[in-house]
């Protein structure tokens, strides 16, 4: 049984319909010819679909098989969760010729533990030409420009944000597209910010967008950011509004979000917010 048959039998152990079951992920039609097996579904895509439906891989891995899972669900889960030694893990089983998946690992683990994880300047320059002499960003790509947000250049980050937004920039973008842009918009609005740079700041926020379903955690990160830029605003009576704001939505983040839908942006949004109110340089 393929791996759309088995997909389909547990739609319908659901009683979904196929429109039910592909929501705005994939067009039914592509949904249709996933479960006949006449085409193919991006890994992304897929594993949205899974995750609309409640299912796990599992599901669609024989219990006495020890084949691993698949690079991209091993490290979306293992990054959800900032799991480094998961990823380190992961990073060690990768045979070196896996040199794209590598670099994600190598960027990924640098970001989550810079004292303990280096990336070298040819790895950057490496990710950078990987991602300006490809036309068309693959999953593998955009998690590559999304880790490389926080650490390229400040001289550099302006073409990468360029060069994302013109991924994402047709109508009928997915929203799973417009998600990772969006977390490397707010990143790179963040270092805006800390460099004094608050117009670029606010340019880079204005190039964030939604789909038909907007992501929760974006939308919070959104918010906050704009509070932080006007505490770093010379209007004493804005900053004093953007201070009293971000207090209340930090707040409310408290009552609804769970500890790791923040900890990859707060502390560092708090630590900016921080070092503005010490008179600190950022």
């Amino acid at each position: 049984m393929t791996i759309g048959e088995q997909f389909k039998r547990l739609r319908k152990e659901r009683r979904l319909t196929l429109k039910e079951a592909a929501g705005d992920i994939v067009s039914v039609s592509s949904l249709s010819k996933f479960e006949n097996g006449t085409s193919q579904l991006a890994a992304d895509r897929f594993f949205l679909l899974l995750d609309r439906l409640n299912l796990d891989w599992d599901a669609f891995t024989p219990s006495r098989s020890d084949a691993p899972l698949p690079f991209l669900h091993r490290y979306l889960v293992a990054a959800q969760h900032a799991d480094v030694q998961a990823l380190a893990g992961i990073l060690r089983q990768l045979p070196l010729a896996n040199t794209n998946q590598r670099l994600l690992l190598h960027l990924t683990l640098h970001n989550h533990a810079p004292e303990r994880f280096s990336v070298l300047a040819r790895e950057r320059k490496q990710a950078w030409s990987l991602l300006t002499h490809t036309t068309e960003w693959s999953l593998l790509l955009r998690l590559i420009a999304l880790q490389l947000t926080g650490i390229i250049a400040m001289k550099d980050l302006e073409g990468l944000v360029k060069a994302f937004a013109n991924q994402v920039q047709t109508p009928n973008t997915p929203q799973d597209h417009l998600n990772l842009a969006n977390r490397a918009f707010l990143t790179a609005s963040l270092r805006y910010i800390a460099a004094g740079q608050l117009d670029n700041a606010q340019e880079t926020l204005g190039l964030i967008r939604q789909a038909t379903v907007g992501d929760m955690g974006v939308e919070f990160q959104i918010a906050c950011t704009k509070r932080l830029l006007m505490i770093y605003t010379p209007d004493k009576r804005i900053a004093v509004r953007g201070w009293q704001e971000l207090a209340q939505l930090k707040a409310l983040l408290n009552e609804v979000a769970a500890p790791d839908w923040t900890a990859s942006w707060l502390p560092a949004l708090e630590a900016l917010a921080e070092a503005k109110r010490c008179g600190k340089e950022a």
